[in-house]
């Protein structure tokens, strides 16, 4: 890495009539920077082989488990959330051919959501990035699809450095998971999207988008019932009410189903 990183200076020096804008450097530095994924420690393998142990299972099913979040790790996508699953599994007493499936399942959320918001740019390694894609892949496991968050990216703020790449995703992903909520209270995708869409260009931050969408979803029978409107809320949002001002009434909301 080291190395590449001065081969870049020498070229660089060797073109002084030409300025190479920051961004394309960042690009080229971020983009040549190995995954910091991490695997699953020895330690974290040798507490989950006791889980499964403990109730007569075999080391082995874990290995093939822990594997499963190595090879993620090795594509760069965070391993913690897998391990976690395997963990939860395996506290459950589950089969360890039905945890197999629902962690397959995560990873694959978890890559789509490491490639869209590989999209907006190169983000930095780090917390803020693997935050970021664990709650997208969190909205997709919700039913979110990659074209819907490709429309909330059409919205999001623009990345020029890598820190404000930092932040798009995080909006981003706070967007998405809004969206998700509203998409579980089985209301029109459509509506819920441009909800979303006029509180990010409102400004809204992540955790007032991510609230959003779960205020609407404790109000689903108002919106179901034909209470309350989505598209009022749109408008609501698109003149500037901030995130206190759109839920006033006091009164108690349910997320309990209509009977039919």
């Amino acid at each position: 890495m080291m190395g590449l990183v001065r081969e870049m200076g020498l070229w660089l020096s060797r073109r002084r009539s030409y300025r190479t804008p920051p961004l394309v450097i960042a690009i080229v530095i971020a983009t040549a920077l190995p995954s910091t994924a991490q695997p699953v420690s020895s330690s974290e393998r040798a507490a989950l082989v006791k889980l499964r142990t403990d109730r007569g299972g075999q080391a082995a099913e874990v290995d093939a488990l822990i594997q499963l979040a190595n090879e993620a790790a090795t594509r760069g996508v965070p391993a913690a959330p897998l391990t976690n699953k395997i963990r939860e599994g395996l506290a459950k007493g589950a089969n360890p051919e039905r945890i197999d499936v629902v962690v397959r399942q995560m990873a694959t959320h978890l890559e789509a959501a490491d490639r869209l918001l590989r999209e907006i740019g190169p983000t930095p390694p780090g917390v803020g990035r693997e935050a970021s894609i664990v709650l997208l892949a969190e909205a997709i496991g919700g039913g979110v699809t990659e074209q819907e968050v490709r429309d909330l990216g059409r919205v999001s703020p623009q990345a020029a450095t890598p820190s404000s790449t930092t932040s798009a995703a995080g909006t981003l992903s706070s967007a998405a998971k809004g969206l998700s909520f509203i998409k579980e209270a089985r209301l029109p995708a459509p509506e819920g999207r441009e909800v979303i869409a006029a509180a990010v260009r409102q400004g809204y931050r992540s955790h007032e988008l991510v609230d959003l969408g779960r205020e609407v979803k404790r109000r689903e029978v108002d919106y179901l019932s034909g209470r309350a409107s989505l598209r009022a809320l749109r408008d609501a949002i698109a003149r500037g009410d901030r995130p206190e001002q759109l839920f006033r009434d006091s009164r108690p909301a349910t997320v309990e189903r209509p009977v039919p």
